[in-house]
């Protein structure tokens, strides 16, 4: 079996194809590799990558990445940086949701990736989901199900897999699954009615891949959706009639790794009904839990038959064609643009009126310290990067000053006095209900400018709640360069 491949999906380290990560592969006979951004330097690199590391197994590996749009995204350079759900779902138009999957499929395929961890499912709802966010395509399950169906076909027409998450849907979740387990208290028509629906819409579309989530919903089952066979079997499979592979998120998350060690999740999530598990930074745990594996295999307690079946769907997923068409960057970026200007609303009309017209003061423009947060999000063209698309456009206007405002730390170096001579502020606002560097702006900014300044909110409309009434506020769905720029052409005249 372990030259046939076992059903994990295992994260790495470095950029190259090394010894360790060779070894470990062909030790656990893994089947996958789930690229991050620690393992992505340029679009060449990356197929340097799984080039050689397709090579030197000597198998086929199954390479997969999180490629949603908007926040998530692992390529700095060299792969269309798009707006992602929250955007689409704005813009509401089943074309773009597809030209979206699309675009991500053309320009993964050549690189060796042939699994794309997207769409996102989850359902919001009104409360603070600091988890999923502007990652959902919003509210509404009908157009949840129908924009995911598109960027699903867009995506496999075009020869990359598609993975529908997290499945039941953990959109009314107010616990970050990465740091602790969610319990979500909704009854069961509740759950059917607001949440299933995008997930049975995504199984009628033929989507490749289902991801389970780490999330407990009593009214389905006592058990967490990752170990229960209930939503697994039962729901999944049975109910809905999903043929292909089901992925168990990555077990390495806070909500499992806190409750048990990961190599026994692997084979409790395993015996639930998953085909493939992820692993993605814990080697020890990962070399573990294949060997564990292989023992419960021999005790008898995982099936054989059933580790075969979980193979044979993983295999599948590998002999889906590449698409003949090749990417264009130009086409990537106009369709970032246009999905970016769709995605921008207008959350609050306050004392600001807008759009703002060049004045002999300069505009106070303040951004996000975005080198705090560097090594947990990635930024086109490094953290810098937004800094340097905002003072493009600032030149071609007109006079403006930049202040950086702080993200996790609590200094506001000197903001306080710039606001008090500001004639009129611009603030970029990165998710003030996460980062207290940003709680601190937003409230200063309330405190004692609210009338002279426009917020845009970058990461989630919740942070509305904290801004004074009679600041104006643009919600952008997003901080990826395109949006910062649908932003400015919105706010600057």
């Amino acid at each position: 079996m372990r030259s046939a491949g076992f059903p994990f999906l295992f994260g790495i380290h470095g950029r190259r194809a090394t010894r360790e990560t060779v070894g470990l592969l062909r030790r656990s006979g893994a089947c996958g590799v789930l690229l991050l951004a620690r393992n992505i330097e340029t679009a060449a690199q990356t197929k340097a990558l799984t080039e050689e590391l397709t090579q030197r197994l000597g198998r086929p590996l199954l390479f997969s990445v999180d490629h949603e749009g908007g926040w998530v995204l692992r390529f700095r350079q060299g792969v269309t940086a798009l707006p992602g759900n929250c955007a689409l779902g704005r813009a509401a138009d089943d074309k773009l949701a597809y030209a979206t999957g699309r675009q991500m499929a053309l320009e993964l395929r050549p690189l060796g990736i042939q699994l794309n961890l997207a769409p996102v499912l989850d359902v919001l709802t009104p409360n603070y989901n600091p988890g999923i966010g502007i990652r959902s395509f919003g509210p509404d399950p009908a157009l949840a199900g129908r924009l995911g169906s598109a960027m699903i076909r867009g995506l496999q027409d075009h020869g990359v897999s598609a993975c529908a998450k997290h499945f039941p849907g953990k959109g009314a979740a107010t616990v970050d699954a990465h740091v602790a387990l969610p319990t979500i208290r909704l009854g069961r028509s509740a759950f059917e009615r607001g949440h299933l629906r995008p997930f049975k819409d995504a199984v009628r579309s033929g989507v490749a891949c289902v991801m389970t989530s780490h999330v407990r919903y009593p009214a389905l089952d006592g058990q967490v959706a990752t170990f229960s066979e209930k939503i697994t079997r039962r729901l999944l499979r049975e109910r809905l009639g999903f043929k292909g592979v089901v992925i168990a998120d990555d077990l390495c998350m806070g909500a499992v790794s806190a409750r048990m060690p990961i190599q026994e999740a692997a084979v409790k999530a395993f015996a639930a009904g998953h085909d493939l598990l992820i692993l993605a930074h814990d080697r020890q745990a990962q070399e573990e839990a294949a060997q564990l594996m292989e023992q419960a295999l021999a005790d008898g307690l995982v099936d054989r038959e059933g580790l075969e079946a979980s193979c044979a769907r993983i295999a599948a997923l590998l002999e889906r064609p590449a698409s003949p068409q090749r990417a264009s960057a130009r086409e990537g970026q106009l369709l970032a643009r246009r999905v970016a200007r769709r995605g921008i609303a207008l959350a609050r009309r306050g004392a600001l009126a807008l759009p703002l017209k060049p004045s002999k003061r300069p505009l106070l423009v303040v951004l996000p310290d975005f080198s705090e947060v560097a090594q947990r999000f990635t930024f086109e063209g490094g953290p810098r990067g937004p800094e340097r698309e905002i003072r493009g456009r600032l030149s071609r206007w007109g006079r403006a000053r930049l202040l950086r405002a702080p993200v996790e730390s609590g200094d506001l170096n000197g903001l306080a006095k710039a606001v008090e001579e500001a004639e009129r502020v611009l603030f970029f606002c990165f998710e003030a209900r996460r980062f207290p560097g940003q709680k601190a702006a937003l409230r200063l900014l309330s405190r004692r400018a609210a009338d002279k300044t426009a917020v845009a909110l970058v990461r989630g409309r919740w942070d509305l709640d904290w801004a004074d009434p009679k600041m104006t506020a643009l919600d952008a769905g997003g901080y990826r360069l395109c949006q910062l720029s649908a932003v400015l052409d919105e706010v600057l005249a």
